[in-house]
């Protein structure tokens, strides 16, 4: 565990404190279920412009909101593959690219009419998307391009670019990034396709199709 006031341990202390730096607009580090990750409220300018800068990452590609079943449909127009996939894979890593609802404003999505929504199976980032009253993105912990963090002692270089830093590299539980399936066509894509293979998730969507070369939202 780093000494520093800005770093804690993945507790309920911690985790209050990261609810809190969220709630007012902060930037969190947070051990996500495949890597570190940045989170800020997704509906607040200033805390998305920060990720961006922080990132050095290109206005042109919007970041994923991280939400949960309870609360996804307040943020996207739900169909019915999107649904039968929530229900029977989520929290595992899946991406889903559905239409925004007005709680995702223009300006995150860089006025594309469609957004990535996922959720979240390690306990931190589920408190998080439970008990922070706005949307949330999530984004890789690293410089855009550069490999991806999976240690607190390498994501812990941008300690002064945060607000609070969650630290436990016991938490990631899949070492690949999220599969992404684009729901707004049919059949429906996969546009990235990572921690769940094509096999597994065609035995719910059997239209299924792989698209690599689709837009990511």
């Amino acid at each position: 565990m780093f000494h520093h006031p800005k770093v804690y341990a993945s507790d309920e202390r911690g985790i209050a404190k990261a609810v809190e730096v969220l709630s007012a607009g902060g930037v969190a580090i947070l051990p996500a279920d495949t890597v570190y990750g940045f989170f800020a409220s997704a509906v607040r300018r200033e805390s998305v412009e920060r990720v961006y800068s922080i990132k050095r990452r290109e206005k042109r590609k919007p970041f994923v909101i991280y939400t949960n079943r309870e609360k996804v449909a307040g943020i996207v127009e739900l169909n019915e593959t999107a649904e039968r996939l929530i229900e029977r894979v989520w929290p595992k890593a899946l991406s889903l690219i559905l239409p925004k609802k007005p709680a995702v404003p223009d300006w995150f999505t860089n006025h594309q009419p469609t957004v990535a929504v996922m959720t979240a199976q390690n306990r931190v980032v589920a408190r998080v998307i439970a008990e922070v009253g706005e949307p949330i993105l999530g984004t890789t912990c690293n410089l855009s391009g550069e490999p991806e963090l999976k240690k607190a002692e390498e994501v812990f270089r941008f300690i002064d670019d945060v607000d609070v830093m969650i630290a436990d590299d016991a938490i990631p539980v899949y070492n690949r990034p999220s599969t992404m399936i684009d729901c707004t066509v049919w059949p429906p894509k996969i546009a990235r396709l990572s921690s769940l293979s094509y096999e597994e998730l065609k035995e719910i969507i059997p239209e299924l199709e792989i698209d690599l070369g689709r837009r990511l939202a």
